[in-house]
Protein backbone atom coordinates (compact mmCIF):
# COMPACT_ATOMS: atom_id res chain seq x y z
CA UNK A 1 0.00 0.00 0.00
CA UNK A 2 1.33 2.95 -0.74
CA UNK A 3 2.45 5.93 1.95
CA UNK A 4 -0.10 9.07 2.38
CA UNK A 5 1.83 12.49 2.67
CA UNK A 6 1.24 15.12 4.63
CA UNK A 7 2.96 19.15 4.43
CA UNK A 8 3.80 20.84 0.99
CA UNK A 9 4.70 16.99 -0.52
CA UNK A 10 0.63 15.87 -0.06
CA UNK A 11 0.00 19.17 -1.11
CA UNK A 12 1.72 18.73 -4.68
CA UNK A 13 0.50 15.35 -5.02
CA UNK A 14 -2.82 15.57 -3.85
CA UNK A 15 -3.55 18.30 -5.99
CA UNK A 16 -1.98 16.48 -9.17
CA UNK A 17 -5.42 16.52 -11.70
CA UNK A 18 -6.38 12.19 -12.49
CA UNK A 19 -5.57 13.16 -15.97
CA UNK A 20 -1.64 13.79 -15.17
CA UNK A 21 -1.32 10.64 -12.89
CA UNK A 22 -3.55 8.69 -15.84
CA UNK A 23 -0.25 10.31 -18.08
CA UNK A 24 2.33 9.28 -15.47
CA UNK A 25 0.63 5.38 -15.43
CA UNK A 26 1.38 5.10 -19.07
CA UNK A 27 4.87 6.50 -18.85
CA UNK A 28 6.12 3.87 -16.40
CA UNK A 29 4.55 1.71 -19.23
CA UNK A 30 6.81 3.02 -21.93
CA UNK A 31 9.23 2.28 -19.71
CA UNK A 32 8.37 -1.22 -19.38
CA UNK A 33 7.95 -1.73 -23.12
CA UNK A 34 11.24 0.04 -24.29
CA UNK A 35 13.59 -0.60 -21.17
CA UNK A 36 12.03 -3.80 -19.74
CA UNK A 37 11.51 -2.07 -16.49
CA UNK A 38 9.60 0.61 -14.66
CA UNK A 39 11.87 1.45 -11.88
CA UNK A 40 13.57 4.67 -12.95
CA UNK A 41 16.77 4.20 -11.34
CA UNK A 42 17.60 1.71 -13.55
CA UNK A 43 16.14 3.17 -16.09
CA UNK A 44 19.37 5.37 -15.85
CA UNK A 45 21.11 2.48 -14.66
CA UNK A 46 22.02 4.19 -10.85
CA UNK A 47 21.47 2.68 -7.10
CA UNK A 48 18.06 3.80 -5.64
CA UNK A 49 20.55 5.93 -2.85
CA UNK A 50 22.50 7.38 -5.60
CA UNK A 51 23.90 11.41 -5.31
CA UNK A 52 23.50 13.70 -8.05
CA UNK A 53 26.45 13.29 -9.28
CA UNK A 54 26.08 9.54 -10.01
CA UNK A 55 22.56 10.47 -11.21
CA UNK A 56 24.18 12.66 -13.87
CA UNK A 57 26.32 10.06 -14.99
CA UNK A 58 24.02 7.58 -15.41
CA UNK A 59 21.91 10.39 -17.80
CA UNK A 60 24.56 10.62 -19.90
CA UNK A 61 26.15 7.49 -20.14
CA UNK A 62 21.96 6.05 -21.18
CA UNK A 63 21.42 9.20 -23.15
CA UNK A 64 24.51 8.71 -25.08
CA UNK A 65 23.19 5.19 -25.83
CA UNK A 66 19.85 6.36 -27.25
CA UNK A 67 21.05 9.82 -28.36
CA UNK A 68 18.80 10.01 -31.68
CA UNK A 69 21.83 12.30 -33.37
CA UNK A 70 23.79 8.86 -33.78
CA UNK A 71 25.16 8.75 -37.13
CA UNK A 72 23.68 5.98 -39.42
CA UNK A 73 21.03 5.53 -38.05
CA UNK A 74 17.86 4.43 -40.27
CA UNK A 75 14.26 5.51 -40.42
CA UNK A 76 12.45 3.22 -37.26
CA UNK A 77 16.02 3.23 -35.49
CA UNK A 78 15.99 7.23 -35.72
CA UNK A 79 12.17 6.96 -33.85
CA UNK A 80 13.28 4.21 -31.36
CA UNK A 81 16.21 6.21 -30.39
CA UNK A 82 14.19 9.12 -30.09
CA UNK A 83 11.23 7.59 -27.65
CA UNK A 84 13.98 6.39 -25.79
CA UNK A 85 15.54 9.29 -25.21
CA UNK A 86 12.67 11.03 -23.97
CA UNK A 87 11.79 8.38 -21.64
CA UNK A 88 15.57 8.89 -20.34
CA UNK A 89 14.69 12.72 -19.91
CA UNK A 90 11.95 12.36 -18.54
CA UNK A 91 13.07 10.11 -15.34
CA UNK A 92 16.54 12.17 -14.95
CA UNK A 93 13.69 15.67 -14.09
CA UNK A 94 11.96 13.76 -11.74
CA UNK A 95 14.98 12.31 -10.10
CA UNK A 96 17.47 15.54 -10.83
CA UNK A 97 14.44 17.26 -8.49
CA UNK A 98 14.62 16.66 -5.05
CA UNK A 99 11.12 17.14 -4.27
CA UNK A 100 9.66 15.14 -6.92
CA UNK A 101 12.42 12.29 -6.04
CA UNK A 102 11.24 12.48 -2.71
CA UNK A 103 7.48 11.81 -3.81
CA UNK A 104 8.70 9.14 -6.29
CA UNK A 105 10.08 7.23 -3.65
CA UNK A 106 7.76 7.44 -1.42
CA UNK A 107 4.66 7.00 -3.54
CA UNK A 108 5.73 5.51 -6.68
CA UNK A 109 4.08 8.39 -8.65
CA UNK A 110 4.82 11.95 -9.53
CA UNK A 111 3.28 14.64 -11.12
CA UNK A 112 4.15 15.89 -14.82
CA UNK A 113 3.00 19.86 -14.51
CA UNK A 114 6.94 21.34 -15.05
CA UNK A 115 7.56 18.57 -17.42
CA UNK A 116 9.99 19.91 -20.72
CA UNK A 117 8.96 18.39 -23.55
CA UNK A 118 11.96 19.77 -25.77
CA UNK A 119 14.22 16.96 -24.79
CA UNK A 120 17.12 17.24 -26.43
CA UNK A 121 17.04 21.45 -25.51
CA UNK A 122 16.86 20.48 -22.30
CA UNK A 123 19.52 17.49 -22.72
CA UNK A 124 21.97 20.20 -24.08
CA UNK A 125 21.43 22.60 -20.85
CA UNK A 126 23.47 19.16 -19.15
CA UNK A 127 25.89 18.45 -21.80
CA UNK A 128 26.63 21.52 -23.62
CA UNK A 129 30.07 20.19 -24.89
CA UNK A 130 28.91 16.90 -26.03
CA UNK A 131 29.31 17.09 -29.99
CA UNK A 132 27.92 14.68 -32.58
CA UNK A 133 31.10 13.30 -32.98
CA UNK A 134 31.38 12.66 -29.30
CA UNK A 135 28.42 10.69 -29.30
CA UNK A 136 29.79 8.70 -32.22
CA UNK A 137 32.80 7.76 -30.36
CA UNK A 138 31.01 6.96 -27.34
CA UNK A 139 29.62 4.30 -29.55
CA UNK A 140 33.00 3.43 -30.81
CA UNK A 141 34.13 2.61 -27.42
CA UNK A 142 30.91 0.56 -26.10
CA UNK A 143 31.37 -1.44 -29.59
CA UNK A 144 32.77 -4.76 -28.02
CA UNK A 145 33.19 -3.73 -24.87
CA UNK A 146 33.00 -6.14 -21.59
CA UNK A 147 30.27 -3.89 -20.61
CA UNK A 148 28.40 -4.57 -24.20
CA UNK A 149 28.47 -7.96 -23.89
CA UNK A 150 27.16 -8.25 -20.22
CA UNK A 151 24.01 -6.27 -21.37
CA UNK A 152 24.09 -8.57 -24.27
CA UNK A 153 23.78 -11.38 -21.72
CA UNK A 154 20.88 -9.52 -19.40
CA UNK A 155 18.94 -9.09 -22.74
CA UNK A 156 19.30 -13.11 -23.73
CA UNK A 157 18.38 -14.10 -20.68
CA UNK A 158 14.91 -11.62 -20.20
CA UNK A 159 13.96 -12.68 -23.73
CA UNK A 160 14.80 -16.08 -23.40
CA UNK A 161 17.12 -15.89 -26.30
CA UNK A 162 14.66 -14.94 -28.64
CA UNK A 163 16.85 -12.57 -31.34
CA UNK A 164 13.86 -10.60 -32.45
CA UNK A 165 13.61 -9.35 -29.36
CA UNK A 166 16.73 -8.89 -28.07
CA UNK A 167 17.27 -6.60 -30.94
CA UNK A 168 14.99 -4.22 -29.87
CA UNK A 169 16.39 -3.92 -26.58
CA UNK A 170 20.57 -4.66 -27.17
CA UNK A 171 22.07 -1.44 -29.42
CA UNK A 172 25.98 -1.39 -31.28
CA UNK A 173 25.34 -4.31 -33.42
CA UNK A 174 25.46 -3.33 -37.28
CA UNK A 175 22.93 -5.83 -38.42
CA UNK A 176 20.96 -9.06 -37.11
CA UNK A 177 23.45 -11.33 -38.72
CA UNK A 178 26.56 -9.33 -35.63
CA UNK A 179 23.67 -9.81 -32.80
CA UNK A 180 23.20 -13.24 -33.98
CA UNK A 181 27.45 -13.90 -34.33
CA UNK A 182 27.93 -12.01 -31.06
CA UNK A 183 24.89 -14.34 -29.31
CA UNK A 184 26.89 -17.67 -30.60
CA UNK A 185 30.31 -16.36 -29.11
CA UNK A 186 28.69 -16.06 -26.05
CA UNK A 187 27.29 -19.52 -26.16
CA UNK A 188 30.80 -20.88 -27.49
CA UNK A 189 32.20 -19.37 -24.69
CA UNK A 190 30.06 -20.57 -22.19
CA UNK A 191 28.97 -17.48 -20.69
CA UNK A 192 25.18 -18.09 -21.83
CA UNK A 193 23.52 -21.59 -22.45
CA UNK A 194 21.39 -22.21 -25.94
CA UNK A 195 17.80 -21.93 -26.03
CA UNK A 196 15.29 -23.21 -28.01
CA UNK A 197 13.55 -20.38 -28.62
CA UNK A 198 16.88 -18.65 -29.47
CA UNK A 199 17.45 -21.56 -32.17
CA UNK A 200 13.60 -21.76 -33.26
CA UNK A 201 14.33 -17.63 -33.65
CA UNK A 202 17.79 -17.68 -35.47
CA UNK A 203 16.50 -20.33 -38.61
CA UNK A 204 17.93 -19.84 -41.68
CA UNK A 205 14.98 -18.44 -43.05
CA UNK A 206 14.10 -16.30 -40.19
CA UNK A 207 17.51 -14.60 -40.70
CA UNK A 208 16.11 -13.99 -44.37
CA UNK A 209 13.29 -12.51 -43.04
CA UNK A 210 15.01 -10.05 -40.47
CA UNK A 211 17.88 -8.95 -43.54
CA UNK A 212 14.82 -8.31 -45.92
CA UNK A 213 13.18 -6.56 -43.28
CA UNK A 214 16.10 -4.29 -42.12
CA UNK A 215 17.07 -3.60 -46.17
CA UNK A 216 13.22 -2.46 -46.58
CA UNK A 217 13.74 0.09 -43.63
CA UNK A 218 17.23 1.26 -44.96
CA UNK A 219 15.73 1.55 -48.58
CA UNK A 220 12.92 3.75 -47.17
CA UNK A 221 15.11 6.13 -45.07
CA UNK A 222 17.48 6.88 -48.31
CA UNK A 223 13.86 8.49 -49.99
CA UNK A 224 13.90 10.40 -46.90
CA UNK A 225 16.07 13.59 -46.97
CA UNK A 226 18.47 14.80 -44.25
CA UNK A 227 16.79 18.34 -43.49
CA UNK A 228 15.14 18.90 -39.57
CA UNK A 229 12.07 19.68 -41.16
CA UNK A 230 11.54 16.36 -42.55
CA UNK A 231 12.67 14.43 -39.48
CA UNK A 232 10.36 16.39 -37.32
CA UNK A 233 7.67 15.94 -39.86
CA UNK A 234 8.69 12.58 -39.75
CA UNK A 235 8.33 11.65 -36.31
CA UNK A 236 5.54 14.03 -35.72
CA UNK A 237 3.21 11.54 -37.92
CA UNK A 238 3.94 8.80 -36.42
CA UNK A 239 3.32 10.25 -32.68
CA UNK A 240 -0.02 11.55 -34.25
CA UNK A 241 -0.86 7.89 -34.99
CA UNK A 242 0.09 6.31 -31.74
CA UNK A 243 -1.89 8.96 -30.22
CA UNK A 244 -4.95 8.58 -32.17
CA UNK A 245 -4.70 4.92 -30.49
CA UNK A 246 -4.14 6.14 -27.72
CA UNK A 247 -1.44 3.89 -26.32
CA UNK A 248 1.52 6.25 -25.64
CA UNK A 249 2.12 8.16 -22.57
CA UNK A 250 4.31 10.82 -24.24
CA UNK A 251 2.34 11.35 -27.37
CA UNK A 252 -0.38 11.91 -25.03
CA UNK A 253 1.71 14.65 -23.55
CA UNK A 254 2.92 16.01 -26.07
CA UNK A 255 -1.01 16.88 -27.48
CA UNK A 256 -0.95 18.44 -23.84
CA UNK A 257 1.57 20.36 -23.40
CA UNK A 258 3.99 20.98 -27.17
CA UNK A 259 4.17 23.85 -28.97
CA UNK A 260 2.97 23.82 -32.53
CA UNK A 261 5.20 22.74 -35.26
CA UNK A 262 5.46 25.75 -37.16
CA UNK A 263 6.86 27.72 -33.56
CA UNK A 264 9.55 24.67 -33.50
CA UNK A 265 10.17 25.04 -36.88
CA UNK A 266 11.03 28.99 -36.09
CA UNK A 267 13.08 27.62 -33.28
CA UNK A 268 15.36 25.90 -35.68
Amino acid sequence: MKKSLGGKEGARYGSAPMELQKLFKMFLEDCKTHFDTECLYELLGVKKDCDGKELKKGYYRQSMRWHPDKSNLGEEEKQTYTTKFQLLNKAYQILSDDERRKIYDETGSVDDEELNEDVLKAWRKIFKKVTKEDIDNFMKTYQGSREQKDELIMHYNKCKGDISKIQEYAIGYESIEDLKAAVDSLIEDGEIEKTKKYETSTTEKKMIAYKRKAEKEASEAENLTNSDADLMALIRGRQKEREEKNDSFLDALAAKYAPSSSKKAKRQ
